[in-house]
């Protein structure tokens, strides 16, 4: 259904990339900056890992479409992000503690003290729009053997 590029948001670190990409995995590392804050296995297996990172966006950064592999939770703690979800549903809390559903196809504005749950598989994509860097906190269940993020080429996905 999906092309695996040789990931996460958000996880950019480990970026994987298709080999029809045209950008390197470098020019998105150099746009997100990934913090372990502190990290641990659930289980004794250690097929997951569980941990807290802060990501740093830089301004004007766009970020590739892309889905984790396993559940991440987020909140905005400086900037504002421009978020889309491209296939499936997103969560949102908004630091007034509205709580929306952020189905395929919508965008939305976080801002500092909003939050977001992202499951397992859910397409989607963020923008700092702004000259000031964004700053979320995260919180993430990911299987181990996976990248923490998997980027979907949009020229090659299935609707």
């Amino acid at each position: 259904m999906y092309i695996i590029l040789p990931v996460t948001i958000l996880t950019f670190s480990s970026i994987v990339v298709n080999r029809q990409a045209t950008s390197s995995p470098n020019s998105y590392t150099q746009l997100v900056t990934r913090q372990v804050l502190a990290n641990g296995y659930p289980t004794q297996d250690k097929k997951q890992i569980l941990e807290l990172v802060r990501y740093t966006i830089a301004p004007k950064a766009k970020l590739p479409i892309h889905y984790h592999p396993g559940m991440q939770i987020e909140r905005v703690e400086a900037g504002t992000l421009t978020y889309t979800v491209v296939e499936g549903e997103a969560k949102v809390t908004k630091g007034n503690g509205t709580q929306l559903n952020l189905p395929k196809g919508k965008t939305i504005q976080l801002t500092v003290g909003d939050s977001l749950v992202e499951p397992r598989g859910m397409v989607h994509y963020a923008e700092n729009q702004t000259n000031s860097s964004v700053i979320l906190l995260s919180a993430s269940n990911f299987d181990t053997n996976q990248p923490k993020a998997i980027l979907i080429n949009p020229k090659n996905r299935s609707n």
